[in-house]
C-alpha cells in the first residue's frame, strides 16, 4: 500500500530484527515534517495502517474466501484477522478521524469504506503477488539488519507481475481520489 503514496512517503528501509527494549519491526517510512497534514495524507496513513489486517486476513483465509466474504465484514467483523495487528488497527482508526470530520461523515462509515477499499486493492491483479514476493524477499534476507528501498524495488521491478501491479496501483488511485463525501460514504 505504501508504494501507492511514494510522492508523500519515503521508504527508508525494512527493519527485520526486534531491537532491545521493543521497537517496531517492519517498514520504516518517513514524511517531510514541513508539509501540512490534510485529509488526503491522513487517508494515506490509514490505508497503510489497515494493510496489515488485509494481508493477514488474506494470508489466513485465502483470496477466494476474502473476495467472497468481504461484503460481510461490516456486519461480522470477526471474519477479519486482527490478531497481531491491533496496534495498526488502532492507528488506522485514529488517522481516519480527521477525514471523517472533514467530510462530516460518521467515523464508522469512513472506516468501513476505507477497509473495503483496501481489501479491493489487495485483491487486484498483481498486488497479492507483490505482497507474497516482498514477504519471501524479507525471509530470504532475514540475516541482514535491514533491506533498503532500492534493494527491494530493484528486485520487484523485474518480476513478471510488476506491470499488473503498476496498473492496479493506478486504478486504485483513480478510484480513491480525489476524496469526497460521496466517494467515502459506505453503503451495503
Amino acid at each position: 500500500m505504501a508504494l501507492n503514496f511514494q510522492q508523500e512517503f519515503e521508504l527508508l528501509y525494512i527493519d527485520l530484527n526486534q531491537k532491545p527494549g521493543g521497537g517496531i519491526v517492519g517498514l520504516k517510512i518517513i514524511r517531510d515534517a514541513k508539509k501540512t497534514m490534510h485529509p488526503k495524507i491522513y487517508d494515506h496513513l490509514a490505508l497503510i495502517n489497515i494493510s496489515s489486517v488485509c494481508a493477514t486476513t488474506i494470508s489466513v483465509h485465502g483470496k477466494e474466501k476474502v473476495l467472497r466474504d468481504k461484503h460481510c465484514y461490516p456486519s461480522n467483523s470477526e471474519l477479519m484477522v486482527i490478531d497481531g495487528c491491533m496496534e495498526d488497527y488502532e492507528f488506522f482508526k485514529k488517522n481516519l478521524l480527521p477525514v471523517s470530520r472533514q467530510f462530516l461523515l460518521q467515523p464508522l462509515q469512513t472506516e468501513w469504506n476505507t477497509i473495503i477499499s483496501a481489501f479491493n486493492f489487495f485483491l487486484m491483479d498483481g498486488v497479492w503477488e507483490a505482497i507474497s514476493f516482498v514477504a519471501s524477499f524479507i525471509v530470504q534476507n532475514r540475516r541482514d539488519l535491514g533491506i533498503s528501498h532500492s534493494q527491494l524495488f530493484e528486485q520487484l521491478c523485474i518480476q513478471d507481475f510488476y506491470p499488473m501491479l503498476c496498473s492496479s496501483m493506478e486504478s486504485f488511485l483513480n478510484l480513491r481520489y480525489p476524496l469526497s463525501k460521496e466517494s467515502l460514504k459506505f453503503s451495503l
